[in-house]
């Protein structure tokens, strides 16, 4: 009764429609849409005015869509947005079932796919409306609950007079609890062939993320001028599976739309190619939210418009803003491209901007805009490898109190950026010799950087700087994606381990520049012949037999012996696992108590018998924040002339994670008394890396992609999981001789932070193989 009550004031009588449409006459017949027949008609409101209205006729000959009826009632008279249609009102007589809408007098997006008038910028327009209309509904502002679309399609955006995209067809539409990250229901799969989430179809399970699946199917129709299942005698009948390969393949140019090319710029086909690209995914946690799909079109919309109006949009405020003491000299673009990838000082000396190796922007911020909390103990000098005229010098970096808050105002927007400190530590002229020396960037240092971000509930701490190229040291703060050239970050840097001076340059705003995915080549080892088996076979191979723990026969074919060595036999009393890679380059592992030497780091371990290991036996750290390996490689273990990677192979207890977030210091003990300074670091968890939200609305910003560092240290010392369910970290690394002979490597193991404990750690030994 309450909601008869509630819509009591749309109701319109069957007579008033009846009038309006000429009594459903076929003159004012205009199409077909969701459950029943379409007709135009005018109807004079309260006010006497006349309104032209789309009349949708429910077919009852076939009993369809009583509840889609009051669903899409119900939906249509508590959501409004400027990107929905208008529902005028409905009428329930005489077993009719009618819904009234104001009349959108271009139609339907699908019957403009193929026209050749659309333009790009005008289509860039509808999907940006359309996208505003299903963010809306995602994200409904107030106590709204989340609208589920479930039939998001071209035919179901219609086009008002000045082009904007309104959502219709409302009858299949779910709503789900408001002000939640993750929304999913449980429902009979519907929606129209072609634009259903799969996901959707195959579990019923529905989520937001099928709507936005359906989205992008919508934008590669728009991009393509075609439906998304074509004619039967089609070639290319399924659109997606296509418009996937073409993106993969760099190859989108030969699918678009005629004459839609010729009128793109290309970062506004880039940024809207990629964001329909990543709508399709198969998971759903990697597609975008439509807040994050609606910036993309706004940012390709803000492309083509600033190509179509003829304004440079690159370095045009840059150049005014350059220092006026130090004119540009350049004759052409590509003299201007080269001077900006070098950098120039901008705004009075507090920038610097230059350009990445992908043409991207790149922001240095001068410490001069940073607030300290006792100006005193700064001491502005000029330094040689600064990019700005002074620098912050600090007597003692142990206590920092600085407070940042700063805003970019070069950023490309559409890119994902990470924020580094830039600075350096005194003592270090050595390292930044090696690198001016070299010309490539050093060994990481040890800093132990505690600072807090604003929108990090607790503070972090960073142990670990990068040398760059030019000899600064930079630690990562946050990394972000930039929706505007502005982007606002606010840090407190508290203190670092050091006591010696600290020199600071800036904050930097650099790129992240995706590292490409290694992908090694699977070798079917069944299928390799017998002749190049005996060829990867090792030449002392027989000696490697003698030396197996468990008795090998003398009479093994070579195809045998190559598939035993392949997957690996005990050897040395079985203290030592040894095997060939797919090279046929030999690899092998040492056990725990072959490798854990001294007697504080036996005193800091217990063993611990285990069917998990190869060895049956592991070491379990009791106590102490630091341990010795001692390594000793006979010559028929390695392979000669082979760059060769160490690993230590560990696992971790349960809810641990908090507790090894400080990395181990790797240092050879052989040197450890020298003045050697080389050491690596080796992590035992994956670092974290902090992703800021820079929107500032009430959107959901909750699918932020996960992102990667952009500067690596010199070893992979990201931890991984390894097949046998054991973890692995690189620790080190060595290359052997022409001439293999026994090998000993020699290392202390400790945590960067003396005060925290590797309690817990269980090491079942430490493996070599090629890099």
């Amino acid at each position: 009764m309450a909601l008869v009550k509630e819509l009591e004031h749309l109701k319109i009588s069957l007579d008033v429609i009846k009038l309006a449409t000429n009594g459903f006459g076929a003159e004012n017949f205009i199409g077909v849409g969701g459950f029943g027949k379409v007709y135009k008609g005018e109807i004079s409101d309260n006010g006497g005015l006349t309104k032209t209205v789309a009349v949708k006729r429910l077919d009852r000959r076939h009993g369809q869509g009583d509840h889609e009826f009051l669903t899409e009632i119900m939906m249509l008279s508590r959501y409004r947005h400027k990107n929905l249609v208008s529902l005028i009102g409905f009428c329930d007589e005489d077993d009719e079932k009618i819904l009234v809408y104001e009349y959108e007098f271009n139609g339907s997006l699908e019957k403009y796919l193929s026209s050749e008038d659309l333009t790009w910028c005008q289509r860039l327009k509808i999907c940006i409306g359309a996208a505003r209309g299903l963010e809306y509904l995602h994200n409904p502002l107030g106590t709204q609950q989340r609208v589920l679309h479930r039939d998001v399609k071209s035919a179901n955006f219609l086009l008002d007079h000045n082009w904007e995209a309104k959502i219709s067809d409302f009858g299949l539409s779910r709503i789900g609890p408001a002000n939640q990250e993750f929304t999913f229901l449980v429902s009979t799969v519907v929606g129209t062939l072609g634009y259903c989430d799969p996901l959707y179809a195959e579990t019923g399970i529905l989520t937001k993320e099928s709507d936005v699946y359906s989205f992008g199917v919508v934008l590669f129709e728009v991009l393509c001028g075609r439906f998304c299942i074509g004619k039967h005698d089609d070639e290319h009948r399924l659109l997606i599976p296509l418009a996937q390969r073409s993106y993969e393949k760099g190859t989108l140019d030969d699918i678009i739309f005629r004459g839609l090319r010729e009128q793109m710029e290309p970062y506004s086909l880039k940024t809207f190619s990629s964001v329909a690209y990543q709508c399709l995914k198969r998971d759903r946690e990697e597609r975008p939210t439509m807040v994050d799909v609606l910036s993309a079109l706004e940012l390709a919309f803000e492309y083509q418009e600033s190509y179509e109006s003829g304004k440079p949009m690159e370095y045009e405020e840059i150049l005014q803003m350059a220092d006026r003491e130090h004119p540009l000299v350049y004759t052409n673009k590509r003299e201007l491209t080269s001077l900006l990838t070098s950098g120039i000082l901008v705004d009075w000396g507090r920038r610097w901007f230059s350009l990445s190796k992908n043409e991207h922007n790149c922001e240095l911020i001068s410490a001069s805009e940073f607030s300290f909390q006792d100006p005193d103990m700064i001491e502005w000098i000029p330094h040689p490898r600064s990019r700005f005229s002074e620098v912050a010098k600090i007597e003692s970096a142990r206590e920092l109190n600085i407070e940042v808050d700063i805003e970019t105002i070069f950023l490309s927007p559409g890119i994902t950026y990470a924020a580094y400190l830039v600075f350096l530590i005194d003592g270090s002229e050595l390292q930044k010799a090696e690198v001016e020396e070299t010309g490539v960037s050093g060994n990481p240092q040890l800093v132990g950087l505690t600072y807090k971000l604003k929108e990090v509930s607790e503070e972090s701490i960073t142990y670990i700087a990068d040398i760059t190229n030019d000899g600064w040291m930079i630690i990562e703060l946050c990394q972000f994606i930039c929706y505007k050239k502005v982007t606002k970050l606010e840090v407190f840097l508290e203190n670092t381990f050091e006591y010696n001076g600290i020199v600071l340059e800036g904050i930097q705003f650099l790129p992240i520049e995706k590292p490409m995915n290694d992908e090694s080549v699977q070798v079917e080892k069944a299928n390799i012949p017998d002749t190049e088996r005996e060829q990867k076979l090792p030449d002392d191979y027989r000696d490697i037999i003698k030396m197996a723990k468990d008795r090998v026969p003398y009479n093994i074919t070579n195809k045998d012996l190559y598939l035993l060595l392949s997957n690996g036999i005990l050897t040395n009393k079985g203290q030592a696992f040894f095997y060939l890679d797919k090279d046929g380059i030999k690899c092998c592992m040492l056990s725990a108590s072959s490798v854990l030497k001294g007697s504080e780091t036996l005193e800091s371990f217990h063993w611990i018998s285990t069917s998990e290991s190869k060895f049956g036996k592991v070491a379990e750290c009791l106590s102490g924040n630091s341990f010795r390996i001692n390594c000793h490689f006979n010559s028929y273990m390695l392979s000669p002339n082979t760059a060769y990677a160490i690993y230590l192979v560990y696992t971790l207890p349960e809810n641990s994670r908090g507790m090894y977030t400080c990395p181990l210091q790797v240092q050879d003990s052989d040197r450890y008394n020298s003045t050697s300074t080389e050491c690596f670091f080796a992590n035992l968890i994956a670092q974290e890396t902090h992703v800021i939200n820079t929107i500032k609305d009430d959107g959901d910003h909750s699918q932020i992609p996960e992102l990667k560092p952009l500067y690596r240290p010199k070893i992979d010392s990201i931890p991984k999981e390894r097949k046998d369910g054991w973890m692995e970290t690189q620790m080190w690394n060595c290359k052997t001789d022409e001439v293999v002979s026994t090998e000993r490597a020699h290392f202390v193991l400790s945590l960067c932070d003396p005060r925290l404990e590797l309690t817990g750690l269980i090491v079942q030994g430490i493996e070599i193989r090629p890099l």
